[in-house]
């Protein structure tokens, strides 16, 4: 597993080549430092806000939004790219950048962008294994689906004992992989970024015993 580093304060157009190469070879890509400390600090400060206000409400599952915690523990908060927050304008800014990105080197053809808070409580479940992109889209696209999964960890500390890594289950699988199956398990360190296909990855998250918050969003095609 390869992770890149965003160099301190740099734009995320100076690993172009990098985010690009990766993508295009490997389906997936992981960046650290992806935004200023500061601003990690203050997303994470704000979900734990929304949670505490009752903004966030518990996450379902399939179509019909099914809320199960044994099968998904997260609760969420949709976001919105007009919200006049600076990190949150922070966070949209760096998705354009990547969106632009994929569009421009990828012809990924990137048209819209949803995105949420997700906060897992301590000890919880985590995300049972699950695809964000039906399979019968793998091949031709059509308009309106997930293409690209991202998501930004906003954990300031976390220590490898305290689970809740994302597994990233890597060859294709036409049906939920076992858990011995080849896989990454990438820990939610705070300012890393996870990109990958949407259609290509089974994941899920594995239980923690310290509260998980991330920022999670999905581009979606013309």
């Amino acid at each position: 597993m390869q992770i890149f580093q965003l160099p301190m304060g740099a734009p995320i157009t100076t690993l172009t080549d990098t985010l690009v190469e990766s993508l295009s070879e490997h389906q997936y890509c992981l960046i650290d430092q992806c935004l200023p400390s500061d601003t990690i600090a203050a997303l994470c400060r704000l979900a734990l806000a929304r949670d505490q206000q009752g903004q966030m409400h518990q996450a379902g599952t399939s179509k019909a939004a099914i809320t199960n915690p044994n099968l998904r523990a997260d609760r969420i908060a949709w976001l919105e790219a007009d919200d006049p927050d600076p990190a949150l304008q922070a966070y949209f800014s760096l998705m354009a950048e990547v969106q632009q990105m994929a569009n421009r080197h990828l012809m990924m053809g990137l048209a819209t962008y949803e995105t949420h808070f997700a906060l897992y409580p301590a000890g919880s479940n985590g995300y049972a294994t699950h695809i964000d992109q039906f399979r019968q889209h793998a091949t031709q696209i059509p308009s309106g689906v997930r293409s690209l999964t991202a998501i930004i960890y906003l954990n300031e500390d976390w220590p490898e004992q305290a689970g809740g890594a994302l597994r990233l289950y890597l060859d294709e699988h036409h049906q939920p992989p076992e858990q011995d199956a080849r896989h990454l398990d990438i820990l939610p360190l705070g300012g890393r970024l996870v990109l990958f296909l949407s259609a290509g990855f089974w994941h899920q998250v594995l239980p923690a015993i310290q509260p998980r918050v991330s920022v999670t969003g999905w581009f979606k095609t013309r």
